[in-house]
């Protein structure tokens, strides 16, 4: 069970809303830990904000001692390693450095409020911050088409969807 000789990733599952603080934890035991984030939107704050890429897990590379195994074990918000059958299954190189790869192009990469053709939008970032319109249809790349009215005429402009957020039926 124990590999004393090979530094390796292993995912940790952690407690909700535990990731960050297991991160610096680890890290400051000395341990190289890995904590995907993304960009999504938030609601509350009505802003853009950084979120793990998958909720309640991270990453740690080491060589799983039993000592590093329960050193680990001990950090508040832990729950467990992911395993087979008890024994910690090491993740390979090349799926950690491929997602690496895909959040370092994190422009591209972001969560954001699920949005439908129809939906009633408000602009929140850019040029036409505050203008409300419906969106008429999704593109590539996270770009939107909002119809926006203008005297009686409708205009269409694209937009990146993390400019704009959905309005719920109550604001309308």
């Amino acid at each position: 069970m124990w590999d004393r000789y090979r530094e390796r990733w292993y995912a940790i599952f952690t407690k909700v809303n535990y990731e960050k603080r297991v991160f610096s934890a680890l890290n400051a035991m000395g341990f190289k830990a890995f904590l995907p984030c993304i960009k999504v939107w938030s609601r509350r704050r009505d802003e853009l904000i950084e979120k793990p890429a998958f909720p309640r897990y991270l990453f740690v590379r080491c060589v799983l001692t039993k000592e590093a195994y329960l050193a680990i074990k001990k950090v508040l918000g832990v729950l467990k390693f992911v395993d087979c059958d008890g024994i910690p299954t090491p993740i390979p190189d090349e799926e950690i450095e491929s997602v690496r790869i895909v959040l370092n192009g994190a422009n591209e990469v972001e969560g954001h409020p699920f949005l439908k053709v129809g939906d009633l939008v408000e602009v929140v970032k850019g040029r036409f911050k505050g203008a409300r319109g419906y969106l008429m249809e999704i593109g590539k790349r996270h770009k939107l088409i909002v119809g926006i009215e203008m005297l009686g005429r409708a205009v269409s402009v694209n937009i990146d969807a993390s400019m704009v957020r959905k309005l719920e039926s109550y604001e309308i």
